[in-house]
Formats: structure tokens, sequence, C-alpha cells
């Protein structure tokens, strides 16, 4: 790539009055990108550029924030330009791209992958032309406020706000790529795999659901493309390349461009594969879209030390085969002055239960005891999971639970039907995507992996591989329970007494829930929840810079939510709209 080669045919030499020599004195107090490198990666190695007696190891692999030294002047091998540069090429930055340049911005896309990134197929969003067509409806306040709550009132209210007020119309936008897009139930036995196809999750909720009435309400946000995304983001990129946008793959971003720290950020030193640097000039702004930090190990010890035990659930390598996952774009912010959002970040680590979800059903630890008020959604029920010694409970029922789950809740990874085997979605294909289909059979149930089956409890209890003093006191915990379920009263955990079944009606199932493996981390740079503009320590703008997807924060604290699932593709994809949008306007 030459220096007067823009990608938009504008030669770059003098290009905002700043010649490349002189603009890179005048960053001599920027930083550099660390390498990355493995699953969990040894980021305390020496970045690229990284000069004599700076920022020492030590220092480094402890406080992500600490920038290495500036890139050399000696190593920037070309220049080039354009009105808006999107660092990530996920579904917040393809979105960013796209609505940059609909608003008429040229664009460049930077990604470290060799093509752009994405996975599952869930939507969370409020009032789209689908749901309305559905007679979906969604108290607003209500769902943001249960989202909140759960998230101990530290997520900012007005983000949540935004993406209750503007998801709907941005899955609209989305559609429009998709205007032949098949629609089909939640209990849909096929689908044609030819089309775009979109499913309500967990809709038509159970008769005489009401989440007003529950201790955890869920809300039917989910629109769920099948059996992924991947259609209906082919077709956004490819209205990026039909609108002029240029895709660097195999690039890095490695440090953004805002000389001494201050004033306007003016754009991103990249490298490529071949180690090459390039200067790439943004006239009007920087949009980070470069995920999240759950595979960089350094920023999981600074961060979130406590969620080093999870094993992070990454299936995506850049083009040098590391996790794409690495906080790319929260570290250059942080390095220029942005502010990363205060703790605690909040991994998410859903489980999706036992052979029966996550339904309300008797739980005990390998101490046979009971533990918490099972009526919870994934997400809880994973971090109450990971309290329990050797992070293992058992789901305990009996034969009448097909009479039974149709009173339970309707979480993202509850199970509320029971059909013969012809009639389950689950075993012809249309539930591909993470998550759990709603429809179950006896027979699914039966040959569920890990479960345990026995005609009396004392057998059952024996098979599941517990000392004797744990056996003794799951089969007291049992008949605890059994009389709570009589009484009509959970007097231990105040499980809501329409979901309170005793185990009494042979056979009896066990099955064995472990938490999930951490998906995401969420944790991201302080943004103003009206642009996506990225802030400051002192919670002021920094022009020219903005977030969106897993590198913005102020969306998901403590825990994730999933009490409207697919809040963070809906989050991803409505911010990354308003900020290309947004930064095409500069």
């Amino acid at each position: 790539m030459s220096d007067n080669d823009t990608g938009d045919g504008k030669k770059t030499q003098g290009t905002m009055d700043i010649d490349r020599r002189s603009f890179l004195k005048r960053t001599a107090t920027l930083g550099g990108t660390a390498v990355i490198s493995a699953t969990l990666p040894d980021l305390s190695a020496q970045p690229p550029g990284q000069a004599s007696g700076a920022t020492t190891a030590a220092e480094s692999s402890a406080n992500p924030e600490i920038p290495p030294a500036p890139i050399p002047d000696r190593d920037i091998s070309s220049t080039i330009e354009a009105d808006v540069i999107v660092v990530g090429a996920g579904l917040a930055g393809l979105n960013a791209a796209r609505a940059a340049s609909e608003a008429g911005a040229s664009v460049i896309v930077v990604e470290k992958a060799t093509t752009y990134q994405y996975r599952s197929g869930q939507f969370g969003v409020i009032d789209s032309a689908i749901q309305k067509k559905l007679g979906v409806k969604i108290d607003k306040n209500a769902a943001i406020l249960e989202s909140i709550k759960q998230m101990g009132y530290r997520a900012d209210q007005r983000m949540w706000k935004y993406w209750a007020d503007h998801s709907g119309a941005a899955f609209d936008w989305l559609m429009e790529l998709a205007p032949e897009a098949d629609v089909i139930p939640e209990n849909a036995l096929s689908y044609d795999e030819s089309k775009i196809t979109v499913q309500p999750l967990h809709f038509p909720e159970p008769q005489g659901y009401n989440p007003a009435e529950e201790f955890s309400p869920s809300f039917p946000t989910v629109m769920c493309f099948i059996p992924d995304q991947g259609k209906i983001l082919a077709r956004v990129y490819q209205r990026c390349l039909d609108k002029g946008c240029k895709f660097l793959f195999s690039t890095w971003g490695r440090q953004l461009i805002r000389p001494d720290n201050q004033g306007r950020v003016l754009g991103v030193i990249c490298q490529d594969a071949k180690e090459a640097y390039t200067i790439i000039l943004a006239r009007k702004g920087v949009i980070l879209t470069t995920g999240d930090y759950g595979s960089n190990r350094q920023m999981v010890s600074y961060y979130t030390p406590w969620a080093t035990r999870f094993m992070s659930f990454w299936g995506h390598r850049d083009a040098k085969g590391q996790p794409t996952n690495t906080g790319d774009g929260q570290r250059m912010g942080v390095w220029i002055g942005a502010k990363m959002e205060d703790g605690p970040h909040a991994p998410m680590t859903h489980s999706m239960g036992g052979a029966l979800g996550v339904d309300a059903f008797f739980l005990c630890n390998v101490e046979g005891k009971r533990f918490v008020n099972e009526d919870v959604g994934g997400q809880q029920l994973g971090s109450a999971v990971y309290r329990q010694a050797n992070s293992t409970v058992w789901q305990v029922f009996d034969d009448k639970w097909p009479e039974q789950i149709d009173k339970m809740g309707c979480s993202h990874g509850s199970v509320n039907y029971c059909v013969e085997p012809d009639k389950n979605p689950n075993l012809r294909g249309a539930m591909m995507t993470i998550g759990r289909s709603a429809y179950t059979t006896r027979e699914a149930v039966r040959t569920s992996r890990g479960i345990v089956i026995a005609d009396n409890l004392k057998d059952l209890v024996g098979k599941l591989g517990l000392e004797a003093t744990a056996q003794e006191t799951l089969l007291k915990s049992i008949d605890r329970y059994n009389g709570l379920c009589r009484k009509g009263v959970d007097e231990d955990f105040g499980k809501t007494p329409k979901r309170l079944f005793p185990i009494s009606t042979p056979p009896f199932y066990a099955s064995r829930i472990m938490p999930g493996g951490m998906l995401v981390l969420m944790g991201g740079l302080t943004c103003n929840p009206e642009t996506g503009n990225v802030l400051d320590k002192s919670y002021k703008g920094i022009e020219g810079l903005y977030a969106a997807g897993n590198a913005m924060g102020g969306r998901f604290l403590l825990d994730y939510p999933v009490v409207t699932a697919g809040a963070s593709h809906g989050f991803a994809l409505t911010y990354g709209r308003l900020v290309g949008m947004t930064a095409a306007s500069l």
C-alpha cells in the first residue's frame, strides 16, 4: 500500500496539514498495541515499537491501561485516509459501516481476522415490525427496570431507554436487506434453508404467564435468525461494499492517534499480517467495535479477577490464529485518555440448565442441600452454580414433569412444552442457536446427557456419586421439600407456590447442571448514551471517537440480565447504527 493510496482515490500528501514525520513527532506520548498471543495470551511480551527504557514488562502485565511506547516513525510505511474508520468488523462494526456509508461518508473498516465476525442469531429488540405483526407487546419500562435491577443499578438506564426506544427501528432497518425473509413460529418443525429465516423465542408465552407476577420476569424480546445471523450479515457486508466501504482484513488496530492526549482523535495506526504499519487518518471520526476482552488474561486479571476461573468460550481467530476478543479497542481508548467504565464488569456465563432447562424444579448441590430459589433465569442460575462445591448441582424431578412444565417460567433456557417426537422442533433442526427450545419430549429427557433415572429415591440418590453423608442429607432435603410443596409455602427460599411440585411419582430423574462457559466479558469504554461518543475520565466527550458493541460500556454490569434475552446483539445493532450515522454527520 503506497503513501497516496487512500482507498477512495484521494492522495494524502500533506493530508489535514500533517505530514507523517512531523505527525509522529507530535505523538511521542502515545502508546502502541501489544501483540496478542494465544487463548490465554502472555501480554507481558514486548509490544511492537516498544522503546528501550519504556514501560517494563511487569508493569505492562499488571496494568493494561499503561500505554506502551510509540511506534517509531521508521516503521510507518504508508498513510491513507477516509471520512470514518471502523475498527472491528463484527455485528456492531458492519452496521456502523453500513450506516456511515449510507449517510454519504467514505469508510475504511479494519479487521484483524480474515473476514467479518459473528455468532449466534438472537437479537433482543422491542417494537420491531415483525413483533408488532405477531402481537408481541412488551412494557418497555418494566423490561428496562427488571434488567437494571438484576444488574444492581450499575448500568446506564439512559442507554437501556435508547435501546428500548430504537432497537425495533434498527431491526427493521436490518430487515430492509431481506424483504423476502420467512418468519416462522417457535414450534415450527422445519424451515427453508435457502432463505433468511426469523423465529421468535418463548412467544407465545405459556398460557397464564404474567411477568408482573414473577420473581424473575422475562420478556419476549428475542427475534432469532435460524440457524444464525450469517445470511443477513452477508447482506450487510455486501451493502457496505456497494456503498464503497473498503475492508482491510488481516489488519490490527494498534494505536489511536491523539497528539498529547488532547483534542480530536485523528485516526488509527494499523499493522498488517506482514508487520507493516499504516496510518489511517479520519476526516470525521473513529468507531471502535472491537468486541470484548474475555480472552485477554491480563485485562481479565486486572478488571475482573474473579472471572479468571471461567473458561472463555470463543471460537473466532485472527489472521495469525489467535483469539479476536482481546480488548483492543478498550486498551487503545484508555491509552489516549478514555475512561474504562467502572466495574464490576459482567461475565456472560449463563447456563442452559439440565434436562428440563432452567425450569424451577428442585436443585441440590453435592452436599445434598437445596441452596437457592430455583425460579430464576440461566445467567442467575449459572452464577449460583459457580458458587457451589465442584460447580455442580443436580436438578431432581419425578415422572409428572410433562404436566408441570407448562407452569414454569418463560426465561432464556426454560422448557415449557412436552410434545410427541414428530412435533419437537429440537429434533428437526429449527432451533440451532445458543439457547434452548421451549419444547422437549419424554424420550429427549430420558436420553439427555448425564441423566440418572431410578424407580425409588434411595436408588436415585445412590447413583449420583455423592458421599454417604451427602446422600443422607439429600434424602432429608427432598423429604423437607415435599413437605413444603404439600404445604404450598416455600419457607426456605420463597419459590412461588405455583411451581412447588413434590418429588413423589416414580420413576425419578436427576440431571446434572454445570455452569456455562464465559461467552463474553462485558466491560467497555464509558460513552455518551445519546451519541455513543467515548468520554474521558472527566466525563467529557473525546472528539472524533465513538464505540459500539462490546467495546462500549454502560450496557451490562455485574451480571448479564437474560430477562431481556438477546439484548447484547440488540445493543450492538442499535448503537452500531447510531454511531455510524453520528460519525458521518460530523
